[in-house]
């Protein structure tokens, strides 16, 4: 089973400003510190036309982060996809693979907020079909030689991208879906590998999920890619310690950032302009973190590990990112979980 370690959005939100040069600074330090300790990947996250700041370009970032690292593998995670040219964004992933030697695995999604769409003249029932023949655009542009392609959306006749990339074939590519059924059928149809969001998902909704993607691969007669499943973690020795992680990162910036993104709704449908503590998406949150002691934490990823999960992604990072509490919280997760894991079991 590997480990990742994600997702960075460097952001600097209300509850907790930051400077942005101060922000990127500690992303490629933590990169370093995440490679030290020996998780096997690093994980960065984009938005657009965001307040915070949110990051809407992470190829530059892991360019950055290939040239102070060796061996961690560097993930997009997810690149979205929709709002790029698809032989652009080819190029870009084909030079980042050669500064990084290889390392990249590119996680791709739609996107899903309309500001996004619309800031960049997309018609959003549109997206889902235009990521797919762009996925198939980034297959063909990173093979040997030239290619045509005739779609609904592009169109190319004998074109070729230089360099193509330094993996043979180009880097792997993951599908990063929330919670429908569809997107993850669709992920299983193509063989790709999928990335299940846990957060707010009951482990129930998470094999229901890897079970769809499944089954559709069977249904295609493809082989199923891998599993990535990916959550919040708040890992300490002490329960006082998770508790204040809990209380000092998490539900801060969680409070701002599901108001900002229009995720809850009130009885009558309007998007909610405080979440009040005895709210339940509370216990929602908490339950689909991965949250306590080490021991707690192995015995929760083992859920996900008898689901067929290949790939665990701990977001302990939060958008206040308090640095020197994520560097203790990596290394005690990489001294105290990931080992186990390793044992017996192959990474």
């Amino acid at each position: 089973m590997e480990f990742w370690l994600g997702l960075y959005g460097m952001q600097s939100p209300r509850t907790y400003p930051r400077s942005l040069p101060w922000l990127y600074h500690e992303t490629i330090r933590h990169a370093v510190e995440a490679e030290r300790v020996g998780f096997d990947g690093f994980a960065l996250t984009e938005h657009h036309f965001w307040y915070d700041g949110y990051c809407p370009s992470l190829l530059p970032v892991l360019a950055a982060i290939a040239r102070r690292t060796e061996a961690i593998r560097l993930l997009p995670c997810a690149l979205l996809l929709p709002l790029r040219d698809p032989l652009r964004a080819a190029e870009e992933i084909a030079v980042l693979d050669h500064l990084s030697h290889g390392r990249v695995t590119l996680g791709m999604g739609y996107g899903y907020r309309s500001e996004e769409f619309e800031g960049f003249g997309l018609e959003k029932k549109h997206v889902p079909a235009r990521f797919f023949e762009m996925v198939e655009i980034l297959k063909r542009a990173f093979q040997e030689g030239s290619f045509s392609y005739s779609g609904e959306y592009y169109s190319y006749e004998d074109v070729a991208i230089h360099p193509k990339p330094f993996q043979r074939g180009g880097p792997a590519l993951f599908l990063t879906a929330g919670s429908r059924e569809a997107t993850a059928r669709k992920a299983g149809s193509l063989g790709m590998d999928y990335c299940v969001p846990a957060v707010m998902q009951p482990l129930s909704k998470v094999k229901a999920l890897i079970d769809a993607y499944r089954d559709a691969a069977e249904q295609a007669g493809v082989a199923p890619g891998r599993i990535v499943v990916a959550t919040d973690v708040a890992v300490a020795e002490t329960r006082e310690e998770v508790d204040r992680i809990i209380a000092e990162d998490l539900k801060p910036v969680y409070a701002e950032q599901l108001v900002a993104f229009g995720f809850l709704h009130d009885a009558q449908g309007n998007p909610v302009s405080e979440i009040r503590p005895e709210h339940p998406v509370w216990e929602i949150l908490l339950n689909s973190f991965v949250r306590g002691s080490p021991d707690e934490a192995i015995a929760h990823i083992e859920s996900f590990r008898e689901l067929g999960c290949d790939v665990f992604v701990a977001r302990i990072v939060e958008a206040n990112l308090r640095s020197e509490r994520i560097l203790r919280e990596m290394r005690l997760f990489a001294e105290t979980v990931i080992p186990h894991f390793a044992q017996g079991a192959g990474r």
